[in-house]
C-alpha cells in the first residue's frame, strides 16, 4: 500500500496505474474504483495524487475551457443559481444536433456527482436528459432509482434503449403526459400507480429537467406534443418555455393553458420547493426559457452552452 509520501514502490506502480485509468480513462468514482481495486477510498486518493506528482497523469487546461469555465461563474453569482456548466464550443457556431450531444455529455457527468446506492433521480422527458442518461455507465448506476416527474412521451424509449441499465432502474407514470380531458386527468392522478411514482420523484435528491422554448420548432413542437401553431398562442398567453409540459412566463410563473388541466405530473409549484434541480438546455432560442427558469426559481442549477450562457450575460 502506498506511504503518505506518495513515493510508489515498484509493487505500487501497478496499483497506482490502474486507479489512474478507472478513474480518468473509464470514469469510475473513487468509491467504485476502491471497491474494484480491494482497497480504501482514502488509499483511491492517495494512488491519484502520486499518479499526478509523478507524471503518469498530467492535467492540462485548454484556453477554451478556462474561458468557459470563466463564463459560468460570472452566470453563476449573476443568477444565483448553485451551479453553472457551461460547455465550451471551439469552433464556433455548433449544429443544433451537436450542441445537444455536447449539452447532454455535460448533464451526465454533472449528474455522475449525486449517483450512489439508495439515490433516487428524477427525470423529465425530453431529449438532452434522455442523450444524458444515456451517457452514464453500467457501473455508475449500482443501487440507483430514476424517477420519471411526468406521464410518458412517445419516442423518448426509443432513446433509452441505448441504456437498457437506466430502463430496469427507471419508474415511470402509468400515463401519458397529456390526457384528454381534466376529468379523466383528476381520475388518473388519484390512482395509487400514479402517486406512488410522483411521490417518489418529489423524494429526489437531484432532478433532472429540460426547458422548452415558446417558439417554432420547439422542444414540445418536435416531440410530437403540440404544433407551432398552439405554441404561437401559448406564447401570446405570456408563455416562454416550458416544463414537466407546464407553460410559464418570464418570471417563471405558471401560466394556465389547454394542458393545464389535463397535464399529468409534478407541477412547476413543486419543482420551486425542491433543493436540487438541474436544468439542461442549448440554443440562443431557449434564452428567455432559461431566463424565465432562473427568475422563477424553477432550478437550482443549469448545464448549458457557451452561446447560451453569453446572451444570458448580455441580457
Amino acid at each position: 500500500m502506498l506511504t503518505k509520501v506518495l513515493t510508489p514502490t515498484p509493487n505500487d506502480l501497478d496499483l497506482v496505474v490502474r486507479a489512474a485509468w478507472l478513474y480518468y480513462e473509464d470514469d469510475l468514482t473513487q468509491a467504485q474504483v476502491a471497491k474494484r481495486l480491494f482497497v480504501s477510498r482514502q488509499t483511491v486518493g492517495r494512488l491519484l495524487e502520486a499518479a499526478r506528482q509523478h507524471g503518469i497523469v498530467r492535467i492540462e487546461m485548454d484556453s477554451q475551457y478556462l474561458a468557459a469555465m470563466q463564463l459560468a461563474t460570472r452566470l453563476k453569482e449573476a443568477s444565483g443559481l448553485t451551479d453553472v456548466i457551461v460547455v465550451p464550443t471551439a469552433e464556433g457556431r455548433l449544429s443544433r444536433e451537436r450542441t445537444n450531444e455536447r449539452v447532454a455529455a455535460a448533464l451526465a457527468a454533472y449528474a455522475r456527482r449525486h449517483l450512489h446506492p439508495g439515490a433516487v433521480v428524477g427525470v423529465s422527458w425530453g431529449d438532452s436528459v434522455a442523450r444524458a442518461l444515456v451517457e452514464l455507465s453500467e457501473e455508475s448506476l449500482d443501487g440507483v432509482q430514476f424517477v420519471a416527474c411526468a406521464g410518458e412521451l412517445s419516442g423518448i424509449d426509443d432513446v433509452l434503449t441505448r441504456s437498457p441499465g437506466v430502463l430496469r432502474r427507471l419508474r415511470t407514470v402509468p400515463a401519458p403526459l397529456l390526457v384528454s380531458s381534466a376529468e379523466m386527468a383528476s381520475a388518473l392522478a388519484d390512482e395509487q400507480a400514479v402517486r406512488e411514482v410522483l411521490d417518489l420523484a418529489r423524494s429526489a435528491v437531484v432532478t433532472l429537467t429540460g426547458m422548452g422554448s415558446a417558439t417554432p420548432g420547439g422542444s414540445a413542437v418536435l416531440a410530437g406534443v403540440t404544433t407551432d401553431e398552439e405554441v404561437a398562442e401559448f406564447a401570446a398567453r405570456g408563455a416562454v418555455g416550458d416544463m414537466l409540459g407546464e407553460w410559464y412566463d418570464a418570471e417563471g410563473r405558471v401560466v394556465a393553458t389547454p394542458w393545464s388541466e389535463r397535464r399529468i405530473g409534478l407541477g412547476l409549484d413543486e419543482l420551486r420547493e425542491m433543493s436540487n434541480v438541474v436544468g439542461v438546455a442549448g440554443g440562443v432560442e431557449k434564452v428567455g426559457a432559461i431566463r424565465g427558469a432562473i427568475r422563477g426559481r424553477l432550478i437550482t442549477a443549469l448545464v448549458t452552452d457557451e452561446p447560451t450562457a453569453q446572451a444570458l450575460l448580455a441580457g
